[in-house]
This record gives structure tokens, sequence and C-alpha cells, in this order.
């Protein structure tokens, strides 16, 4: 969380009086800094994925890590960031042993704010953002729940008044903006063990159809636009497989009779809820008790996460959809991010896979390292090169990699066995995706 001390600063925010905007970078011009034509001013809208988030936090060391900040380093515009001091918000997940089972904890203290509170961020991007809080979450006067923190932590300063994420983005008068938006609609499908929960494909449309017709008619902005991945296939959630495989292999009993015991298939994809009770059951067992079927909210069975897919795939039919009716330019990262996961990538000679510690995901299990992000930010780079002939050099992945510290080789040896995601590290993946639930 991040402390009172933030919350004055937010109430003082709002009552200052701001000229305006100061500018893609802190203390410099908005306009004439690019050295690619028509990105001068840019800004980044969207949610933790676009914000730099990575291991559990915002945090000022690793946010320059994010695809955005990345892309603007290779294109040579100023991106401010709203850079939180540590031990970040929420404080940050750290590996204390790769295992097996790997050990990952939460580092102690409170974040007391903003490293820049008198910059003007032009990253936007709020973690844990649906894509209604984008259109309409404003920073709150006196912050009382998780969500107002981080929204808070991003908008509330500078300001004279409070905006959206939609709202600032349009003031801040951008030549390029960046939309990258409806993760968490779908994530929540993660969390609770069933597609019930996702924002309806109805709700999706008209919202994002008033998201790019506002930004449309309001700026006259180069609209880049990203598309949602397959939220099934990201290391939050386990396989039943991996799960049967380590049960059976502490217990001796056969993977049949724990899947019957269980409740659970190897086609399943196991959530925070259902690896505690994993654990409740394995603990029943040694005490020589009956262990308890998964709660049918503990995991999403492959009916659950084919439609779960088939609601993710119409979310990003209407992202293209309307991308194509304002003239945007769409970045297909759910295209990509899939064959990462069917296939991995081979960089500095090591094959990274979207596997828990595989070296494209980190200890949240949600967001990228910054292997990942290096990746993501090419992926941009070459959308945003075929449709305005520009000629952005793509990030160097495999200089990042050799130095990133949670890539699969600086972590643990090349072969060794692939771990699955544990239970501490999954519980605070859960705040990320529904913060409204509970405090951070």
């Amino acid at each position: 969380m991040i402390s009172s001390r933030y919350v004055v600063l937010a109430v003082s925010a709002l009552v200052a009086t701001i000229a305006g905007p100061v500018g893609c970078g802190s203390g410099s011009s908005s306009s004439g800094h690019s050295k690619t034509p028509g990105f001068d001013t840019t800004v980044v809208i969207g949610d933790s994925l676009s914000a730099g988030f990575q291991n559990g936090s915002l945090l000022d060391t690793q946010q320059p890590n994010g695809w955005a900040s990345l892309v603007a380093k290779q294109a040579g515009y100023n991106l401010t960031l709203p850079l939180i001091a540590a031990p970040g918000a929420p404080a940050v997940l750290q590996l204390v042993s790769i295992g097996p089972p790997p050990v990952v904890t939460q580092v102690s203290g409170t974040s007391p704010g903003r490293d820049n509170p008198n910059a003007q961020p032009y990253d936007l991007a709020v973690p844990g953002h649906l894509l209604s809080d984008l259109i309409n979450r404003t920073p709150a006067l006196i912050p009382t729940s998780p969500e107002d923190l981080l929204t808070d932590a991003v908008l509330a300063e500078p300001l004279s008044v409070p905006r959206t994420q939609l709202q600032a983005a349009i003031h801040l008068n951008p030549t390029a903006l960046y939309v990258w938006i409806g993760n968490n609609d779908a994530l929540v499908a993660d969390i609770a063990g069933t597609p019930s929960v996702m924002t309806p494909v109805a709700t999706f449309t008209t919202e994002f159809t008033q998201l790019m017709t506002t930004l449309h008619t309001k700026t006259k902005a180069k609209l880049i636009v990203a598309n949602i991945p397959d939220v099934t296939a990201v290391p939050y959630l386990t396989p039943g497989a991996v799960i049967l495989a380590e049960v059976s292999a502490g217990t001796g009993l056969p993977q049949a009779v724990v899947s019957a015991l269980f409740g659970i298939q190897p086609t399943d994809l196991v959530n925070t809820t259902g690896l505690a009770e994993v654990e409740s059951n394995i603990a029943a067992l040694k005490q020589g008790k009956a262990p308890t079927p998964l709660d049918d909210t503990a995991f999403l069975d492959a009916a659950e996460a084919a439609q779960v897919q088939s609601t993710v795939d119409q979310y990003n039919a209407v992202i293209a959809q309307q991308v194509s009716a304002v003239g945007g330019t769409l970045v297909d990262i759910h295209t990509y991010l899939q064959t990462l996961e069917q296939g991995g990538i081979t960089i500095n000679n090591y094959p990274a896979t979207t596997t828990f510690l595989g070296g494209l995901f980190g200890l949240d299990g949600i967001h990228p390292t910054n292997t990942g992000y290096a990746l993501i930010a090419n992926q941009f780079i070459a959308a945003v090169n075929a449709s305005f002939k520009t000629s952005i050099a793509t990030v160097d992945v495999g200089a990042i990699a050799s130095a990133d510290p949670y890539f699969g080789p600086n972590i643990k040896p090349v072969g060794a066995a692939t771990v699955s995601i544990p239970l501490a590290a999954a519980r605070r993946a859960d705040l990320l995706i529904s913060p409204r639930k509970a405090g951070l």
C-alpha cells in the first residue's frame, strides 16, 4: 500500500492550480523532442501491462523496463513515468529460493508515494483498471480503497481537476497515443474460476466503441492499439497435470487416484483458491484423512477455459473493428504471445518459455520480465514502423535478457525442471487482478 503521506499529497494536488501540460518529459517542452516524426507528445493509457508493473509491484526501479518506456527510448521521445518509491505499490515480490518448490515473499515496508509528484506523467496506465475504469474512474479526494490508491498514484499528481485516464489523455493533447486495455476484464475469470464474471461482450463493445470514438474526435493523435492475450495461458494458472504429478510424487498415490480424490483433471487450470485447497488436501492425506474435492471456483475446467478464450476472441474482434473504424494501428499481442506459449523462444541460446520462471513472466505469474517486456516492445515497434513508415530500431532483447534478474539462466540451471507458481505469489496476483476485493 501507499502511506498516508501520499494521501496528503493527493489532496494538495486537487487544490493546486496547474497552468497546463509540462511536456512529454520532466521539465521539457511538449513538442520538438522526438527523433521519430509525429511522436513528439506521446501518451500511454491502459492497465498494469502498460504501466511497467512487474513482480507484483509498481516500483521505480522496474517501471523503466516496461514496453512503453522501451519504445520511447528507441523512438527518441520522452515519456514521463509516475515513479513509485521503494518498496513499491504494493511492495515488490522477491525470489528467496528457486526450490523446488520455489519460495517467493513480499518485501516489507510501505511506499511513501511518488518520486516525482510535481511531474506530469505521460504514461497514464493504472494497474487494476478495467476498460470502464479507464473511461470513468477519477482520482479520489481521500483514497479509501486499494484501487483508489493505485489510481491516485498515477493520476492525482499534478492536476488542477480530477481526470480519468481518458480525460487526462485528451488534456495532454497527444500527437501519438498508445492504448492497451481490457486485460483485466478477462483476467477476472482466472481468479474467480468462472468465465461468468468477465465483462459482457455487449458492454465491452459499447465501452470500447466509446473510447475509440472519443479519442478519434477529441484528439488528432495517431492511435496505436493492442489487443488482449489469452489469459488462460499465463503461469498464474497451474495446469491440473502439473498438480497431479506433484501430489502423486509426494504421496505415492497414482495420478488417477489423486484426480478422483481432488476432483480435478489434467486439463483443468488451477487458481489461487485451488492451490490453497490442494495444500489442505495434502495435509489431510499426511494425517490419514480423506481429502475434499476442489471447489468449482478453484479452477477453470476445459469447457470454461474454452469459453474464456472465446470471449477474449470476441473482445479482440471488437478491438480490431473499432481500431479500423478510426484509422488506428492494431498491435496483435494475442497472436504473438500465443506463438510464445506454443513454442517458446530461444534467447542467448536459452529456450525461454511462458511457464513460471521460464524467463518471460515475472514472479506474480501475470506480468512479463524485463525480457518479456522487451519482446512486447518490439511488437509495438514493428507495428508502428509498418503503419507510419518510421524506422525505429528494435530493442536488443539479448542484451536485456543477459542482465534480467528473472531470465532463465540467471536464476536456475539450464534444463532445470519446470515449476508452478507458489501459493504466496498467486495470492498477491489475486490482488492485482481484482484490487477492489482486498487490501494491497
